[in-house]
């Protein structure tokens, strides 16, 4: 299964973001385990340093994402991809990038916590409680008991 973690998805993983951290712990597990192919928009690394550097000094955090990307691969759009997102004229122009990633990596989803920015995406959409429904009443998977100590990312950004 190939996933596209949103942007937001993919903070509240490194930054621990509570109540969403849970549901992008499990996804993260899933990628471990190999019950998913993650990927994350190359942009989403940017936004991510972004919002967490506030909180995470620079070296500790850039460490965060190179564990991440252990896991989960990014994706870059190209000059052409980046063209074709503004003459398809979304509301929101990163929605577009997102979901022509998704296009890319030919995900089965895109997982993003607010799916109405996403109404135009040909990839379907689920938050990421949605997904983790998904994987326990089509694939009985339950991610809630795995501890991924090599991939906790809790030590390294603490508010």
């Amino acid at each position: 299964m190939n996933l596209l973690l949103d942007a937001n998805v993919f903070i509240d993983y490194l930054g621990r973001k509570e109540p969403f951290f849970a549901d992008a712990r499990a996804i993260v597990a899933a990628g471990f385990f190999g019950d998913a192919k993650l990927w994350v928009p190359a942009q989403a690394a940017t936004d991510a340093f972004y919002v967490l550097n506030r909180y995470v000094p620079s070296e500790r955090l850039q460490k965060a994402l190179l564990s991440a990307f252990e896991v989960i691969e990014p994706v870059a759009l190209s000059a052409e991809e980046l063209r074709r997102a503004a003459r398809l004229s979304w509301p929101d122009y990163e929605d577009c990038l997102i979901a022509l990633a998704a296009d890319k990596v030919r995900a089965d989803y895109l997982i993003a916590r607010d799916a109405k920015g996403f109404q135009r995406s040909s990839t379907p959409v689920l938050s990421p409680a949605q997904w983790r429904e998904l994987m326990l009443e089509e694939h009985h998977l339950d991610f809630d008991e795995i501890q991924l100590q090599g991939l906790s990312l809790s030590s390294l950004v603490q508010r």
